[in-house]
């Protein structure tokens, strides 16, 4: 553009420019227009789901559902072709979903469990986790399984597929079980520590890491009874975005198929014991799609 005057150079410039723009302006994604017109993406965390989705010692938001949720945000860039920057916006079991919905935020990386309903309401990337409900009690309580808790109190968290599994079989056995709210793990733990709960019902596994590292005693619990229900994680998106859906599943299953997410496996759950293989090694294999 040497010959060009210079303000044939700046119009030429501005045009490239509203090109550029309008090449994701235009997209076919309204998440991705949203995110290209505000240069950031809104990521919705949990603050103590450990490992994850929580704040670490540093108040830096971590976890394995974070990092995994990075790999999309790098995708995210290389199809806007620009930067972006991301914003963690603290969610909770209770409102996480009217956040995707209102477009609060963009996704939710944690620990929500894809189900038939909640689709009717927000969209899923493939699973990255596959869990079920079990009971975290105080060793010694004599509460083996869910059946054992008739006429007893349980922590669960709000609006979670573990309430409605409880629920559910309470319901069906005629338990009688009466239920405590609590806004995270933390709360549910401190609440059977000190006695005031009988259990909390939670996801297998992030119950179990939650008792292993974050309890006060945790020597003094156990996590206890077959799964009441089948909970597969997904990362959580407005519903009727087939554009962004295809780009947070190609993100995730290169992620798997390339070993990243196993690495992120190791890394966030082999300190607590827990060894990749089973379950997840199969999750990640099958979902290893083509390009």
């Amino acid at each position: 553009m040497k010959n060009l005057s210079r303000p044939c150079r700046t119009a030429v410039a501005l045009l490239c420019l509203s090109l550029g723009t309008a090449a994701w302006s235009q997209s076919a994604s309204p998440t991705l227009t949203r995110i290209g017109e505000r240069g950031q993406i809104n990521i919705g965390h949990r603050e103590s789901a450990t490992p994850f989705s929580y704040f670490d010692e540093g108040k830096q938001v971590s976890g394995f559902s974070v990092e995994l949720c990075g790999r999309v945000v790098d995708e995210v860039k290389k199809v806007l072709g620009k930067e972006v920057k991301v914003n963690y916006v603290p969610i909770t079991t209770a409102n996480r979903i009217a956040q995707v919905t209102s477009g609060g935020i963009d996704m939710e990386c944690g620990t929500t469990t894809i189900t038939l309903g909640r689709l009717e309401q927000v969209d899923f990337s493939m699973p990255f986790w596959i869990t079920g409900t079990q009971l975290a009690v105080k060793k010694g309580s004599g509460i083996h399984e869910a059946e054992d808790l008739r006429g007893k109190t349980v922590a669960v968290l709000q609006g979670s597929s573990n309430e409605r599994a409880l629920q559910a079989l309470s319901q069906a056995k005629g338990l009688n079980l009466r239920f405590n709210y609590v806004k995270d793990y933390a709360e549910g733990f401190l609440s059977l520590e000190t006695g005031r709960v009988d259990a909390l019902a939670g996801d297998g596994t992030p119950i179990a890491v939650f008792a292993a590292t974050k309890a006060r005693n945790p020597a003094g619990l156990e996590i206890v009874g077959r799964l009441l229900s089948t909970d597969p994680y997904g990362v959580m998106f407005q519903r009727g975005d087939a554009e962004f859906r295809v780009l947070v599943n190609r993100a995730l299953a290169r992620a798997f198929a390339s070993g990243e997410a196993q690495r992120l496996f190791d890394k966030y759950f082999a300190p607590v014991g827990l060894a990749f293989g089973g379950d997840m090694a199969v999750l990640y294999r099958v979902q290893s799609l083509p390009e």
